[in-house]
């Protein structure tokens, strides 16, 4: 296995849970064209397609979280034009693979679960910020629309709703992604207190509330702070007095690994942030965080 693959499953698994990371893997092909080239693309726009299109920012995890279901347990979100101008591009797949679900680049990723959902291809949607807009691949259109929109079938039972960002998943989670969309659900608030201790622009960030034996919710991020320096930030909302001990252990012994610890507590919030140079990467993604 190698290191990017490692990481991958690393970031995916076990931080975020049980999450389908492409739903149709393989079958994103256009009538023109098997390759992820997406150079001089001849395709139709997104606006050709009838009915209601989205529009909503995705720039964070918390926009993608204002468009989600109540409910959802874990959400991860990835801006890719930032993730491969860094070294942080060994966390997630290459850029070919991430164009293979459109035929077009994927310049932003937004993934939700909730784990509360038995059938697993209904626990998950993601949302996608692509570029050129355009529909690059085949599918078959609903034949009514949904609160307006028009589900474009991948097969598998997974359907994509094109907008900007294009939301992805099986029939019945876009559903509930479109009863968000149009007013007619709420959207999910169970992280906002967390969410409100963050600062906006890291690369990669993730949310939880499946761990509850290290903290009722965490929040964690990737970030490049310079050209040689990284840093992976956790905030712990109720931490476990156990995982604190854990954490100042490794805090005590960290410049033998060569990482920098700081951990500050405020009231229910304990932050964590670990800092570590280029060459380091790796240890800084593994050390462990609950």
């Amino acid at each position: 296995m190698n290191k990017q693959s490692a990481i991958s499953i690393f970031l995916v698994v076990i931080m975020l849970g049980s999450v389908v990371a492409v739903f149709v893997s393989g079958e994103s092909k256009n009538n023109k064209t098997t390759t992820s080239d997406t150079t001089g693309i001849e395709a139709p726009s997104i606006d050709t397609i009838a009915g209601e299109h989205i529009d909503h920012q995705l720039d964070s995890i918390a926009d993608g979280i204002a468009m989600s279901p109540d409910g959802i347990t874990s959400a991860q979100f990835v801006d890719f034009t930032k993730v491969y101008n860094s070294q942080l591009q060994m966390f997630e797949p290459n850029a070919t693979q991430m164009a293979a679900i459109y035929n077009v680049w994927v310049t932003k990723e937004f993934s939700a679960v909730d784990n509360n959902i038995d059938k697993s291809s209904d626990s998950v949607f993601q949302l996608h910020s692509i570029y050129p807009e355009v529909v690059n691949f085949q599918y078959v259109q609903s034949a009514e629309p949904y609160n307006g929109y028009y589900l474009l079938s991948r097969g598998n039972n997974y359907s994509n709703v094109v907008g900007s960002p294009m939301l992805l998943g099986s029939e019945t989670r876009v559903k509930t992604v479109l009863d968000v969309l149009s007013g007619n659900a709420e959207a999910s608030h169970d992280f906002d207190y967390l969410l409100s201790k963050t600062e906006p622009g890291a690369a990669i960030q993730i949310i939880s509330s499946d761990k509850k034996l290290t903290a009722d919710q965490y929040y964690l991020e990737f970030k490049a702070i310079d050209n040689e320096t990284y840093a992976r930030e956790t905030i712990y909302l109720d931490l476990n007095q156990s995982v604190l001990t854990k954490l100042n252990s490794l805090a005590e012994n960290s410049s033998s690994r060569g990482l920098d610890y700081d951990i500050a507590e405020d009231g229910n919030i304990t932050t964590v942030v670990v800092k570590a140079n280029e060459s380091n990467l790796l240890g800084l993604a593994f050390e462990p965080f609950v």
